[in-house]
């Protein structure tokens, strides 16, 4: 999960230039007199529910909805400004600091498209290419520009070509829209791309667009209407919604089948499931979900795995169910993706320019078999059986199953295998908001691939079953957002562009972040590995399910009743940051994250967040983010922001009241004298009303500011006290005394000595090191001769160890008997014979006084002894020789083996030095 380290920057922030680009107010053309009740009543405003999304990036480039214009900025160039003349006195975006009142350039642009109706969203497409600008009902497709053209100083109104998608499909007596959606596999050119549209009525298109064909922008290249195709069994019916001014009978699924939200199973990457980026998930509002997959443009870009991934998938589908008695609709299907997969393995690629100009990239051609409409799949119930409360979604995100490349790089080399090695789980998961402000999170554990209708006149597919297939639920949370209007509240998620498994998710109100990394990294972990499956492994799996499996953040909220939250933009740029930019018709909120995911860095502990139980499925409460005493944490606090009445034209309410009046009463308040009349008492009531709520405005505003002024004087005159006691006691510290490793009392060091003993300790490490490296370097890469001396002390080494017997393997026999260690092991064995033969004199020579021979027996005795010493030579009392004389002789070859043995030690461990140096 990413950290945060700072709320909106302050070249976004009054008083700078770059608040403009969301603030500065946007005149409104007066309501219509055939549209009006009063003239002096307040305009009829219709409450909506539904996505807004007013906020868009391209790199650093930002795109927003400011009134009912687009507007464009160069965040990096915004920021650059303002660092330049942070500490100077003007700037050339907005007035001069200095006092003039000359306007100069500002620091957006503005795009004109000419839309009538309120913009409700607008979605970048992933070429940069083309911009989606869509309201309730209608949608546009605008051109934009390159950005060098954008970037041009000249800041003036830039008209923009749009075209109208579906003059007469997208239209307000028709379904509202539901989700506009970019095709993650489209092959997008500098002129052609693919949208999908969902409306509430359930009807997807999809629209190849093309600028150099109007009709492409006209009429859909393919429709389906998701109510048709439930109850289809053939792929040769028709499934297309119908038309307009078409009259439409009643049914049941016109309240089960109301579509809320739709996104793709996938991003496009190649780290993904196949059949991910090809599935189109669909919400409803009272809580199915419904699969579509494939489905594809007529021309497509696949990614570098796609290919052989769904080669492997359809073979291995087919090998599975050869020799079994498998169900004939789950054999059907299998015989149709391989029949798909064939189609697309037979033909040939062909290239197209990429819209970035780095190259070609490959394009491949929708097949024609079994159909271009696939089956619909499910519905998926995320609530369980036991549930009984209504759920209303609001919107739908889906994370992609990763790639099984073992399976798709069998028998490759393993640098093929490195190069798509992922750190995700075969398994979909999937995420729901409710306008309840409830999250849910499931996994599809079966996974969804590429399903069609039979055609005509084969065996169909049976009555579909209306019993949902239930996911497999793993975490809820309940979001505690009081201060959100329940007709208002539209839950929106967003996707993170640096984690795969994190998440936004903006009410009205608030946003929040949601992030099952550190869950999938461990459930990744045990499901993935190579190792056979262990007894302990169900424990562990039973483990990480029932620990904390998301981790929640609340990022940002606003305290205005009147200001709603824009779903936000991503913006992940080297320079310009990792951020999230989210906006109000009054200003801009923004969160800085860390860019831990551009460092190899390993996943730290997460902070002490939400757990929910999953075990009883019980829902939470999301509180706010407790404060951390660690040091690096800053404060979440976010920064104040002043209210929107400071800044706000205080003429504008008065000025659009004068548009409104009739002529006649114009004239009588600016030409003809002031009369009492009751016209003239009911248009001075109403602009007291109008001055009496701006001026209430103003007086909550500052009585808001005077408290955090109060509240801010007291804080840091309480952290001026506390930084005085801590000098305080500073100053009264004396050093005292310490005991060193070896037991020794010392003076005790200050923190300043014990910062210089180290870095003299660091100096003389990398000193050695420095040292030792040139000498190994020069030792192995300098391929040159040894010199004599070097020559001669080798041969000295190979001499001694010859001697000392560590030499050549390869010895004669004769030398073998002149190495030290066999004259030492001589030299040990001659002293225990000598020991042995002193000590049987000794005993002789004790038991001899003890009984006194006779002469017989001492001639007997004397025979004996000559015997014996003729024998074994080992006897010394036949040849007259004194004890005395017989111990000091063993005392020389004593120390004569002891002298021996210490030269030997020596030269052995002279060797090991020199080895070692050496």
């Amino acid at each position: 999960m990413p950290k945060v380290i700072g709320h909106t920057p302050p070249w976004l922030s009054r008083p700078s230039p770059g608040a403009k680009i969301f603030s500065d107010p946007a005149p409104e053309s007066p309501a219509s007199p055939s549209k009006r009740s009063s003239y002096l009543g307040s305009p009829p405003s219709a409450d909506y529910q539904g996505p807004r999304r007013l906020v868009a990036s391209r790199g650093t480039e930002l795109f927003t909805v400011v009134g009912n214009k687009i507007r464009w900025a160069d965040l990096a160039a915004v920021r650059d400004e303002w660092e330049e003349n942070s500490h100077s006195g003007s700037s050339r975006f907005g007035l001069s600091r200095s006092g003039g009142d000359a306007p100069e350039q500002q620091a957006y642009r503005v795009l004109d498209v000419s839309i009538y109706y309120q913009i409700r969203q607008i979605v970048l497409s992933p070429s940069g290419m083309f911009l989606a600008i869509a309201t309730e009902h209608t949608v546009h497709i605008a051109v934009l520009p390159p950005s060098s053209r954008l970037r041009d100083h000249e800041r003036s109104l830039l008209k923009l070509k749009t075209f109208q998608l579906g003059p007469t499909i997208h239209v307000i007596p028709e379904s509202p829209l539901a989700s506009v959606l970019w095709h993650p596999l489209a092959a997008s050119t500098a002129t052609t791309d693919c949208i999908v549209t969902v409306t509430a009525e359930a009807a997807v298109r999809v629209w190849e667009l093309d600028r150099s064909n109007k009709w492409s922008f006209e009429r859909p290249a393919l429709a389906i209407d998701l109510r048709k195709l439930a109850d289809g069994v053939s792929c040769d019916q028709d499934f297309e919604p119908s038309g307009f001014g078409k009259t439409r009978g009643f049914s049941v699924d016109d309240f089960d089948m109301e579509a809320s939200a739709a996104c793709f199973g996938g991003r496009g990457k190649d780290d993904e499931d196949a059949w991910a980026s090809m599935t189109i998930w669909t919400a409803m509002r009272n809580g199915d979900i419904y699969a579509l997959c494939p489905l594809i443009p007529a021309r497509w870009k696949p990614t570098s795995t796609t290919i052989p991934s769904l080669s492997t998938n359809a073979v291995s589908r087919m090998a599975s169910i050869a020799g079994e008695d498998a169900d004939m609709d789950e054999r059907r299907a299998a015989d149709q993706q391989y029949e798909w997969v064939q189609e697309i393995d037979n033909e040939e690629p062909f290239l197209l320019e990429s819209t970035d100009s780095l190259g070609e990239f490959e394009v491949r051609l929708r097949p024609q078999n079994p159909s271009a409409i696939p089956r619909l799949q499910g519905p998926f119930a995320i609530q369980p059986e036991d549930d009984a409360a209504d759920m209303e979604i609001s919107d739908i995100y889906v994370h992609a199953a990763s790639i099984d490349e073992r399976d798709l790089l069998a028998g490759e080399d393993d640098d093929d295998f490195d190069q798509f090695t992922s750190h995700g789980v075969p398994f979909t998961t999937i995420c729901v908001a409710t306008t309840d402000n409830e999250v849910w999170f499931a996994m599809d554990l079966d996974g969804v691939s590429g399903q069609w209708l039979p055609k005509k006149g084969k065996s169909a597919f049976g009555v579909p079953s209306s019993d949902a297939k239930e996911l497999t639920l793993i975490d809820t949370f309940a979001l505690d957002d009081a201060g959100a209007n329940a007709q208002d509240n539209w839950p929106m998620f967003t996707c993170d562009v640096a984690h795969n498994y994190s998440v936004f998710l903006t009410t009205s109100k608030q946003i929040y972040s949601f992030s099952l990394n550190d869950w999938i990294t461990r459930l990744a972990a045990e499901m993935t590995g190579t190792e056979a499956v262990d007894p302990g492994m169900r424990t562990r799996l039973e483990t990480a399910c029932d620990s904390q499996i998301c981790i929640t953040n609340r990022l940002l909220g606003v305290e205005d009743p009147t200001e709603m939250l824009s779903a936000p933009t991503v913006v992940d740029d080297v320079s310009l940051g990792y951020l999230l930019l989210s906006a109000t018709p009054s200003s801009a909120y923004s969160v800085v994250f860390d860019q831990a995911h551009l460092q190899a860095s390993t996943i730290g502990p997460s902070s002490p967040e939400l757990m929910a139980t999953p075990a009883s499925r019980q829902i939470v409460a999301v509180p706010a983010q407790p404060e951390n005493n660690d040091v690096e944490t800053l404060p979440t606090r976010s920064p104040y922001v002043p209210a929107k009445i400071f800044y706000a034209n205080h003429l504008y309410p008065i000025e659009h009241l004068k548009q409104r009046l009739p002529p006649n009463l114009k004239r009588a308040m600016t030409e003809n004298p002031m009369r009492l009349s009751p016209a003239m008492l009911e248009i001075m009531t109403v602009t007291h009303r109008t001055i009496s709520g701006q001026s209430a405005e103003l007086e909550k505003a500052a009585a808001e500011l005077f408290r955090r002024c109060e509240r801010l004087r007291e804080e840091l005159g309480g952290q001026v006290q506390q930084m005085a006691e801590l000098a305080q006691r500073l100053q009264h510290l004396k050093s005292g005394e310490e005991v060193d490793e070896d037991g020794n009392v010392t003076a005790k060091k200050s923190v300043d000595a014990r910062i210089r003993d180290a870095q003299e300790r660091q100096a003389k490490l990398s000193a050695r090191y420095e040292t030792l490296r040139r000498k190994v370097g020069r030792v192995g890469s300098a391929k040159r001769e040894l010199s004599s001396k070097e020559k001669t002390w080798i041969d000295e080494i190979d001499a001694l160890g010859h001697d000392v017997g560590i030499g050549g393997e390869a010895e004669d026999d004769r030398n073998a008997d002149a190495r030290l260690d066999k004259r030492f092991g001589r030299v040990k064995q001659f002293a225990q014979e000598l020991l042995e033969a002193s000590k049987s004199v000794e005993q002789q020579q004790a038991s001899a006084p003890e009984s006194a021979p006779s002469p017989m027996s001492a001639s007997m005795s004397a025979s004996m002894s000559t015997t014996k010493s003729g024998g074994s030579g080992t006897s010394s009392a036949s040849f007259g020789v004194s004890s005395r004389l017989q111990k000091e002789r063993i005392a020389d070859v004593m120390t004569m083996v002891e002298r021996e043995g210490a030269v030997i030690d020596a030269v052995m461990k002279r060797l090991e030095r020199l080895k070692v140096e050496y």
